[in-house]
C-alpha cells in the first residue's frame, strides 16, 4: 500500500535550510530606509555592503589571556575558553564540518578537553555543530531553560513557508559574487543544506531561569538571561577577566528587530533593558557571536549605550507616532535615526533596517490594521488590478507606466504598478520581466544583504530561472529529525487538513509511541483537525508504532508496507480505513 501524501509530509519535518535596507543615495549620509536608485550604479553591490565582508575574515582572534573568537567560519562564531584543565565552546557553529574547521584551529592553541558547551540561545549556526566539537557527544550543555523548547519549534507548523522565505532572505539559491550573494550581514554565508554541511545536535542538559553562577576547569562564569534577538538569549560574563560574550545581542550592524523571513515577536524594548544589563558589567572586552571582538571599557561601554539608544529610539519614537494617528506607511517616512546613531558603525544597516522595525513594532502594539478604515476589508487583488488597469487607460498604458518608472529610477513604484497586472493575470509574461527588473535594480541598491538576497531570488524566481528545491532528507538529516518530539509532526498534520474533503467528516486517529510512553490522537471534525493527548476510545484506528519509525515514515525514508510487513507498525481498527484518513490530509509541497 502506498501512501503518497504520507511521504509528503517530509517537507515539514525538513530542518535542512538555516532556521534559520537599504540606503540614503548618499553612503556618507544616514544609511536608513533604501531609495529607489543604486548611489553607485556602476556596481552591482552597494559599496558599505561589499566592504562589509571584510569584517569575517576567517581568523581565530585571542581577545585576552584564555579567551579565542572564531571569525569567518560560518555564519556566526564561535567562542573558545581555556580552562586549567579542559576548555569551554561557546556557540558552536551551524554545522558539523564548521565546528570541525573551528576545532582544528583551537588544537593549534590547546589540546585540553572540551569540558563544558554554552549556547547564547536556540538559532541554528549556534547549536547545530556539537559534534564538531565533541564527537561522542557526551559533554554538559549550558542553555536558557526554554532553549530545548525553541529549537523544538524548528519542527513546526509553518515550516514550509519559513523554509522559503529563510532560502530568499539567506540568498541560498544566489550565485556569490557581486551579481548575488556577498555576504549575510552577519557572516558570509550560511553552511547548512543544499550542497552545505550536515546538522548536528547536542541537547542542553545544564539549564536555568535567570542567572547561573558555574566554575567549569577552573573559569567563573555567569550566565544571564538577556531577551532580545530570541526570548531565551543569554549573554556569558567572565568576571575574572572582564569579558562580554553577548550572543546576538549586539553585532557589527543594525539589529535584526524584525527578520524578513518570519518570526515571533521580538521584544524591542526587552532588547534594550538586556543591553543596559550588560552596560552594568563594564565589560573590557565584548565578544559578538557574529563579527569581531572588541576590546577597552570605554569605547564598549559607548558602544553598547548608542546601540541600546538606537533600539529604544526607533522604539519610542514609533509609538510616539502612533499615538499621533500615524499609519505604519506614514511611519516609516518619519522614524529616522538622529545623526550621531545613523552614522555609528555598528548601526548601518546591513541586517536589520529601521524600516522593518518601525513596521514590527506597530504591529506587535496595534496588530494589522491601520486604523483607517478604507483599509478593513479592502477590495480583492483581482478587482484591485482591474481597476488599476481602466484607470491607467488599458494594459499597454499601464505597462508603459511601468517602463517610465523604471527609467525614472522609482522603482519601488515600478514594482507596485507590475503587480496590478499580476493581479489578475499571475503569469503575465511581460509584468513577470519587469517587476523582476525593478526589484534586481532595488536588490543591487540595497546596504542590507537580507532585502538584497530577497529582492534578487524573487527577480530570478519571476525570471524562470530558479525555484526553491525540494528538501531531500539525508540519512545524517534524519538522525537530527528524530531528536524532535514527536507532537511536532503530529500537530503540524492539523494544517495539512483539506477543508473540502473533511467538511461533513467525524473521525478520530489514535497514535501509542511505546518508546516515548506517549500516546495521541487526531480528531478530524467537519474540517478542523484536533490533536489531543491520549487514546480516544471512539477512534476508528488506533496506531502503534515507534517514535523513530513513525518519523521515518513520514519522511519516506521507510516504506509502509515494509514497515507494517516488519511488524514495527501494527493497525487496530482495520487498515482499509488508514488512507480514508490520510486522504484528508494535503501535504504541502515547499517546492510547489
Amino acid at each position: 500500500m502506498r501512501l503518497p501524501r504520507l511521504a509528503r509530509y517530509a517537507a515539514l519535518g525538513s530542518i535542512v535550510p538555516l532556521l534559520f535596507a537599504c540606503t540614503s543615495s548618499d553612503p556618507t549620509q544616514t544609511t536608513q530606509h533604501v531609495t529607489d536608485d543604486a548611489s553607485h550604479p556602476e556596481s552591482h553591490v552597494h559599496p558599505i555592503l561589499k566592504a562589509h565582508s571584510a569584517e569575517f575574515e576567517r581568523k581565530v582572534y585571542q581577545v585576552t589571556e584564555g579567551v579565542w573568537s572564531a571569525v569567518g567560519f560560518g555564519l556566526a562564531n564561535s567562542i573558545l575558553i581555556e580552562g586549567d584543565d579542559g576548555v569551554i565552546i561557546v556557540d558552536v557553529m551551524e554545522s558539523r564540518e564548521n565546528a570541525e574547521a573551528v576545532m582544528a584551529e583551537f588544537r593549534k592553541i590547546t589540546d585540553k578537553p572540551v569540558k563544558a558547551l554554552i549556547y547564547t540561545h536556540n538559532h541554528a549556526d549556534h547549536v547545530f555543530g556539537g559534534l564538531g566539537f565533541v564527537p561522542e557527544g557526551d559533554v554538559d550543555v549550558y542553555a536558557h531553560s526554554t532553549t530545548n523548547y525553541y529549537i523544538d519549534r524548528i519542527i513546526n507548523q509553518i515550516r514550509p513557508v519559513i523554509t522559503n522565505r529563510s532560502g530568499r532572505m539567506f540568498g541560498n539559491l544566489l550565485e556569490k559574487g557581486d551579481d548575488g550573494l556577498v555576504n549575510a550581514g552577519i557572516g558570509m554565508a550560511v553552511n547548512q543544506g543544499h550542497g552545505g554541511g550536515v546538522p548536528t545536535l547536542i541537547r542542553p542538559n545544564k539549564t536555568f531561569d535567570d542567572e547561573l553562577d558555574i566554575e567549569v576547569a577552573g573559569v567563573k562564569i555567569k550566565l544571564v538571561h538577556a531577551p532580545g534577538e530570541t526570548n531565551d538569549q543569554i549573554f556569558v560574563w567572565l568576571p575574572e577577566k572582564k569579558v562580554l560574550m553577548p550572543g546576538d545581542n549586539i553585532y557589527k550592524a543594525f539589529p535584526n528587530l524584525y527578520t524578513i523571513r518570519g518570526t515571533l515577536y521580538r521584544d524591542v524594548l526587552g532588547w534594550a533593558h538586556s543591553l543596559d544589563k550588560m552596560r552594568d558589567m563594564q565589560p573590557e572586552h565584548l565578544v559578538p557571536s557574529h563579527t569581531r571582538p572588541v576590546s577597552g571599557q570605554a569605547v564598549i561601554a559607548n558602544l553598547l549605550t548608542d546601540y541600546r539608544d538606537a533600539i529604544q529610539y526607533v522604539h519610542d519614537q514609533t509609538i510616539r507616532g502612533m499615538n499621533h494617528g500615524m499609519t505604519p506607511d506614514e511611519l516609516v517616512e518619519t522614524v529616522k535615526l538622529p545623526r550621531h546613531l545613523a552614522e555609528h558603525p555598528y548601526l548601518q544597516e546591513l541586517y536589520g533596517t529601521v524600516e522593518w522595525s518601525v513596521r514590527n513594532i506597530f504591529n506587535g502594539y496595534l496588530g494589522w490594521f491601520d486604523g483607517d478604515s478604507a483599509t478593513l476589508s479592502r477590495a480583492s487583488q483581482k478587482e484591485r488590478g482591474e481597476a488599476m488597469v481602466r484607470l491607467a487607460g488599458g494594459e499597454e498604458k499601464l505597462l508603459d507606466n511601468v517602463q517610465q518608472a523604471l527609467a525614472d529610477d522609482r522603482n519601488r513604484w515600478a514594482a507596485e504598478l507590475a503587480n496590478y497586472l499580476l493581479f489578475i493575470d499571475p503569469e503575465h509574461a511581460q509584468a513577470r520581466q519587469l517587476k523582476a527588473l525593478a526589484l534586481r535594480k532595488l536588490g543591487k541598491a540595497s546596504i542590507s544583504p537580507n532585502g538584497r538576497n530577497f529582492y534578487l531570488t524573487q527577480a530570478l524566481e519571476l525570471e524562470g530561472k530558479t525555484h526553491m528545491p525540494k528538501q531531500a532528507i539525508t540519512p545524517e538529516n534524519l538522525e537530527l529529525i528524530k531528536t524532535f518530539p514527536a507532537k511536532n509532526f503530529l500537530s503540524a498534520m492539523s494544517v495539512a487538513l483539506d477543508p473540502a474533503k473533511s467538511d461533513t467528516t467525524d473521525k478520530r486517529l489514535s497514535f501509542t509511541f511505546p518508546d516515548v510512553d506517549e500516546t495521541w490522537t487526531l480528531h478530524v471534525r467537519r474540517g478542523v483537525a484536533v490533536l489531543n493527548e491520549g487514546l480516544d476510545p471512539a477512534a476508528e484506528l488506533n496506531i502503534t508504532v515507534n517514535k523513530d519509525n513513525w518519523i521515518e515514515l513520514v519522511t519516506g525514508a521507510r516504506s509502509f508496507p515494509g514497515t507494517v510487513a516488519s511488524g514495527d507498525l501494527e493497525i487496530d481498527g482495520g487498515m482499509l480505513k488508514l488512507p480514508e484518513l490520510i486522504g484528508f490530509l494535503t501535504m504541502f509541497d515547499p517546492a510547489a
